[in-house]
């Protein structure tokens, strides 16, 4: 062992202080004892937004005069990418006008009315004050986490940049004394202003610890030149002002090369000495703080990376700068590996595997067409692997701070893959369904007699991958169409305009009962509905890979709703999956700008109902009770669940409770197909089917279809769409319609079906 274990006066060394930040340099910590703090009382924040960021640093030690626990910073360029991003858009309540920075000044309290008064210190030393936007008094859980929620995306934001050129860690953590910290960040800006750039910049103010991320683009020689030569000045920059270039992150890298420059050669010597003692075979993560790594070496995606694109795509990727780029906007945060609270990434939350986040897939992509892994381009099996369990759920459009659409490229990664090869029966049958539901539904005592056979269910599994183990849906015979043609109209219908209701195909030839009960509420809202008559939405061509022919029945699509988008006519879906495929994929079909016309006008029918501009009123009875809200994955994460909260609570009485059960599993055809079984089980068993067996008196309301059948499928719970229970609570002539008799029109096309 090394000699100083044998120093007779050991207690006068503290090995502990010597690894700490010797990023596994030295040793390995197998156990530590921790050090706790008491939890504050009361806490919150004060917003103050600047209109520069010179302004904002010369403000900070008048702030720091307030005592604050923390000072945190954010610049513009992570303001306006979270207004972009609809999970994070929605959060930035916080700050006043278009400023260049916001600092939030965070304040610990023993009493609510000390907390009020610390606040309200700072933002009377600030309102009104030159330069000052705004100040923003943040005192809830709620307004606070909203902060939070932002600053702790900040990076991960910044790495969705569409492009080549993204904000590179290499400079991003140095640290000065504070009063020189306005003077610091001019002079490092002017180091990266002559390399014809700029950087992005977030951190902690009140340490002097600024993260400045210059925008490079190191895929060419000129960006890692640059690169080079911003460490270098900046590594100048630090040591004049007797600071660190790595102010909590670590040397590793990307600041090593410096340490003999900040430190000096006597100290660095010792550093040397100290790495010999513990680790003489230099084993331990070597190459950190006592060497001298080039930081524009071994780069992820440096000069030398190339990535081979499709010769062409059927979605449009122009806006994240083709398809590769697309996958490269992965920044490796990993938050897509969480499992205890929202959508993302499903099938991550019960297999726990690294190849099934969006990360994982992600990164495949990108090495694949890089040509790192085994040639054959998108037609790579083992790709074809890493994306199998993907549900296509969209969550990651949102929740992935970098936006990283997998379902768009998962899609496209199918119809590519299929170039090459035959497509299973079972894919061709299910992203056909709505050739074969209008069959199905004519035949329906018999279809429904036949797929319940388990000879058939083995035959289905075995010729076109349908799990022996599911029940696929019942057919109506009474479908949505016959209904609606013959249905007696409600004589108010019209008195305030008319809609066009998506006739989607699990609400024709499935769930006749939720289209059903969709004109009722309209109806009785005064709206004349309108079914337009569409084959198919193009959902399930789309989520197998069939995108030529989700673009061709997109583009018919388009043009048999045009009118009505034009007129400004609501154009309204019960079954988010479809809905929102109109709203989102017909955008990625380059169908131009009648595409855009058509995705404006659409809507949820419960997100309608529970505008009250549309529907000022609605006759509904009270229901004393609590329902327990589901939401679909696709609508979670364009559109959110607030919504359909809304149009439930305007039943009075009704209790709403809005679940964070993340994906029910189902995800359309994926949970009936052989190999998906037990995944999509384990999803439901996750949060889904305990919350709802937990509250056996409460109902449970999801507006996908598919979660609807998981549910009943599984548990044998019966599901309801939210309009089924509006419908359900309409005064007795409100759900009834008028008297029998012959059908009534409001005028001569109230009932039409488009063609």
């Amino acid at each position: 062992p090394p000699a100083f274990f044998f120093f007779k006066h050991t207690t006068a060394y503290v090995i502990a202080e010597c690894l700490v930040g010797s990023e596994g340099t030295l040793g390995v910590v197998t156990g530590a004892k921790l050090k706790l703090v008491p939890t504050p009382k009361e806490q919150g924040l004060v917003v103050l937004s600047f209109a520069t960021i010179p302004a904002a640093l010369d403000r900070l030690a008048e702030i720091l005069e307030t005592g604050p626990v923390a000072v945190e910073m954010l610049d513009r360029m992570i303001l306006e990418l979270a207004a972009g991003n609809p999970e994070y858009a929605r959060h930035l309540n916080f700050a006043a006008g278009r400023p260049a920075a916001v600092l939030a000044a965070q304040y610990y309290a023993d009493s609510p009315e000390e907390l009020a008064a610390r606040a309200d210190d700072l933002a009377r030393r600030f309102e009104g004050r030159p330069n000052v936007l705004g100040v923003r008094k943040s005192l809830t859980a709620a307004a606070k986490d909203d902060f939070w929620k932002i600053r702790k995306a900040g990076l991960s934001l910044l790495m969705g940049l569409v492009g080549d050129a993204k904000p590179v860690a290499f400079v991003e953590d140095t640290a000065v004394a504070v009063d020189r910290l306005p003077e610091f960040f001019q002079r490092f800006n002017a180091i990266i202003a002559r390399q014809g750039t700029h950087a992005a910049c977030y951190g902690h103010a009140d340490v002097g610890c600024l993260h400045i991320r210059p925008i490079l683009n190191v895929k060419t020689t000129a960006g890692v030149e640059s690169l080079r030569t911003i460490a270098r000045e900046v590594a100048d920059l630090v040591a004049e002002f007797g600071g660190a270039m790595s102010g909590e992150h670590g040397d590793g890298l990307a600041r090593s090369r410096w340490n003999v420059k900040l430190f000096g050669p006597e100290v660095y010597v010792a550093f040397q000495a100290i790495k010999h003692a513990f680790d003489p075979e230099n084993r331990m993560n070597p190459g950190k703080v006592v060497a001298e790594p080039d930081p524009g070496a071994d780069l992820r995606l440096g000069p030398d990376y190339h990535a081979e694109e499709p010769a062409s795509t059927i979605f449009d990727f122009s806006g994240q700068g083709g398809f590769a780029r697309a996958a490269e906007m992965c920044s490796g945060v990993g938050a897509c590996r969480k499992t205890d609270t929202g959508t993302m990434c499903p099938s991550y939350m019960v297999t726990r595997e690294e190849m099934h986040t969006t990360r994982g897939r992600a990164n495949a992509l990108r090495l694949v067409m890089s040509g790192a892994l085994p040639a054959d381009g998108l037609a790579n099996e083992t790709l074809y692997e890493a994306l199998d369990l993907c549900l296509q759920c969209k969550a990651c459009k949102t929740e992935c701070p970098s936006n990283v659409d997998m379902a768009k490229l998962k899609a496209e990664f199918l119809h590519q893959y299929y170039q090459a090869r035959p497509m299973p029966l079972g894919h061709l049958l299910m992203g056909n369904i709505f050739r074969l539901n209008p069959i199905g539904s004519a035949t329906a005592p018999l279809a429904n007699w036949t797929l319940r056979r388990w000879v058939v269910r083995w035959l289905l599994e075995k010729v076109a991958g349908i799990d022996r183990r599911r029940t696929l849906p019942a057919f109506a015979f009474h479908h949505f169409r016959k209904w609606f043609r013959d249905h007696a109209i409600d004589p108010r219908a019209g008195m305030r305009g008319r809609v066009v209701l998506l006739d989607d195909c699990f609400t024709t030839y499935n769930e006749p009962e939720v289209g059903i009960a969709a004109v009722r509420v309209l109806e009785a809202a005064g709206y004349r509905v309108e079914l337009a008559g569409l084959r198919c939405c193009g959902r399930p061509a789309i989520s197998k890979g069939l995108l030529p022919l989700g673009r061709e029945l997109a583009r018919e699509n388009i043009g048999k709703l045009l009118e009505a988008a034009r007129a400004g006519v609501p154009i309204l879906g019960c079954e988010p999956s479809c809905l929102l495929t109109l709203a989102d994929e017909y955008r990625d079909f380059r169908l131009g700008p009648d595409a855009d016309l058509v995705a404006s006008a659409s809507r949820l029918v419960d997100a309608f109902v529970a505008d009250p501009e549309r529907v000022p009123s609605l006759p509904l009875a009270a229901r004393p009770g609590r329902v327990l809200v589901h939401g679909h994955c696709q609508q979670k994460a364009l559109l959110g669940t607030a919504a359909t909260v809304a149009a439930l609570r305007r039943i009075p009485a009704l209790e709403v409770k809005v679940l964070d059960s993340g994906c029910c599993g189902m995800a359309g055809s994926f949970g009936y197909e052989h190999g998906h079984y037990e995944v999509s089980v384990a999803l439901a068993n996750r949060v889904l089917l305990p919350a709802a067996q937990a509250e056996p008196e409460a109902t449970l309301v999801a507006p996908g279809f598919s979660c609807r059948s998981q549910v009943h499928g599984l548990a044998g719970i019966k599901a309801l769409h939210p309009i089924q229970l509006l419908a359900g609570q309409l005064a007795p002539e409100e759900a009834a319609g008028p008297p029998a008799g012959p059908p009534r029109t409001a005028s001569p096309q109230a009932a039409r079906v488009r063609s």
